[in-house]
């Protein structure tokens, strides 16, 4: 009964405290100037192209020393107003009565902390946080609106010709976008974290630069997509899902079985496949090969039965002992040391062993397994294009001859095919130095396995600065892929391995 006295007798001074009111004898005035988020001034006219929404009440409970409940309520839409309390003087703990849904119309601000209050007239900055992401999408009036196809029933706000949401933070979400004229859609995923504003912004061709935003007080990522004539993106930057752990820095090749995903390193490390979290990044175990020696592990592909593991990384084009390491799935996935059975092979179109790296065009980082055979891309450092050559699944030694050649217009180092055999995704960067940037190529309605006859498309994926040096692919389902990297270590710069996901959907 004490407590709730207290609390309407608090009610009772709000608003009637005036400027040349004294308090009551051993009383204070404590008047709520301004509201800081974090280090921010939170205004609700900032200036700037975004201005947070906020809701028009806020409750805060001061408690003090004697326990006794004060309780004010402020609206921080006008806080210019000022909002004043009578209490007691002495220590308080002070917090805000808040409850909020995982996606928010309004940004929701919480408070927690301790107060001072040993003046009759005291003014102070309420500072409150938040658990709470920004997720703003700017695109074409004409265009449909964004829906979350993770979390259908939920529904972007507009704000200023803006979509938004706010998002507690962790929770990953994948929003469609569609287009008009033609009509077509896109996926787009990613995952809310506090105090961040993610801004993507989709910018079609020959249409007026949209608006960009500026940081306030939120830390600002803003990611362009652009898009072709056919309204298709022309680039489109992975959602990075995880930093791979140290033991696997090199990560050179993906395999997905039975969920579970495994990755090798390259060049001189130790002949391991590695089983990890795709959660995290973090190595769950390793499993030796006992037979063989890793001269330059490029990349993982399996059969219903096999697990390959392709020996045949070649950076200078001096090597004369390619080979392709197989080893049993089952065992793979129930024993930590194997033994792999060795198919070696031969370029028949190579005549020159002697280098040098620049001009290498039988380098090779990336094969699959299809119809009883392993289909091998190079990775050409000379002219930039990659060959198509096909290995029958024997323990034999082999010599092969290319079977077609596309100019991919960069470095080929990863390689899969989707479950249903209708989609080859050919992942690289280009070789341009620190402007170079990664990519996918993603090949459709093809003839056999003549990959390169029918629709073939190619959509950037972003700098190696953000998702380390893309080397390793798999498919998920027939709509997603998942892209491992390798660590950039290069003077002062370092950039960690990554593990990254999208959805192909709309881009072929």
């Amino acid at each position: 009964m004490k407590k709730f006295l207290f609390i309407l007798l608090a009610f009772s001074f709000l608003f009637s405290c005036k400027e040349d009111e004294k308090p009551r004898p051993g009383n204070g005035i404590l008047t709520v100037t301004g509201i800081d988020l974090g280090n921010f001034p939170l205004s609700n006219d900032n200036g700037t192209n975004w201005t947070h929404v906020l809701t028009n009440s806020m409750i805060v409970n001061f408690t003090n020393e004697t326990n006794q409940t004060f309780q004010l309520e402020l609206n921080p839409n006008t806080i210019e107003k000022s909002f004043s309390i009578e209490l007691p003087l002495g220590n308080y703990t002070f917090h805000s009565i808040s409850v909020s849904p995982d996606f928010s119309d309004f940004l929701p601000l919480k408070a927690e902390g301790q107060l001072n209050l040993n003046q009759e007239k005291q003014s102070w900055r309420f500072p409150v946080d938040t658990d709470y992401g920004l997720l703003t999408l700017s695109q074409s009036p004409d265009s449909p609106a964004p829906k979350f196809i993770s979390h259908p029933s939920i529904q972007l706000n507009k704000n200023k010709e803006v979509y938004y949401k706010y998002i507690k933070s962790g929770i990953k979400t994948t929003l469609e976008l569609t287009s008009n004229n033609p009509s077509s859609s896109f996926k787009v995923i990613s995952q809310s974290t506090s105090f961040h504003h993610l801004a993507k912004i989709i910018q079609k061709q020959n249409e007026n630069a949209l608006s960009t935003f500026q940081k306030i007080d939120f830390e600002l990522i803003q990611e362009k997509v652009n898009l072709d004539l056919d309204h298709k993106p022309i680039n489109l930057l992975p959602w990075i899902q995880a930093e791979l752990g140290t033991s696997l820095n090199e990560s050179s090749g993906l395999a997905l079985i039975n969920g579970r995903l495994f990755s090798i390193n390259d060049k001189d490390n130790d002949p391991k496949i590695q089983e990890f979290n795709p959660e995290d990044g973090q190595l769950i175990r390793e499993i030796t090969i006992d037979n063989a020696f890793n001269e330059d592990w490029e990349d993982l592909a399996q059969s219903e039965s096999h697990v390959y593991i392709g020996d045949f990384g070649n950076n200078i084009g001096s090597r004369k002992n390619l080979s392709i390491l197989r080893v049993s799935k089952d065992e793979l996935l129930h024993s930590n040391s194997l033994v792999a059975e060795i198919i070696e092979f031969s370029f028949a179109d190579q005549v020159n062993f002697s280098g040098p790296m620049e001009s290498n065009n039988f380098d090779c980082e990336s094969f699959f397994f299809l119809n009883n055979q392993l289909h091998l891309f190079t990775k050409n450092r000379g002219d930039g294009k990659t060959r198509h050559y096909v290995i029958k699944d024997e323990i034999t030694k082999q010599e092969v001859s290319p079977t077609e050649e596309f100019d991919t217009q960069g470095l080929i180092t990863g390689a899969d095919l989707s479950p249903d055999g209708k989609v080859i995704a050919l992942l690289g960067y280009e070789n341009k130095g620190i402007a170079s940037q990664s990519f996918i190529w993603l090949f459709s309605d093809f003839s056999n396995t003549e990959f390169f006859s029918g629709r073939k498309r190619r959509v950037y994926l972003g700098s190696p600065s953000i998702l380390s040096q893309t080397e390793g692919v798999v498919f998920r389902t027939n709509n997603e892929i998942i892209i491992s990297g390798e660590e950039i270590n290069f003077g002062e710069v370092y950039i960690p391995g990554k593990l990254s996901e999208m959805n192909i959907i709309g881009l072929y």
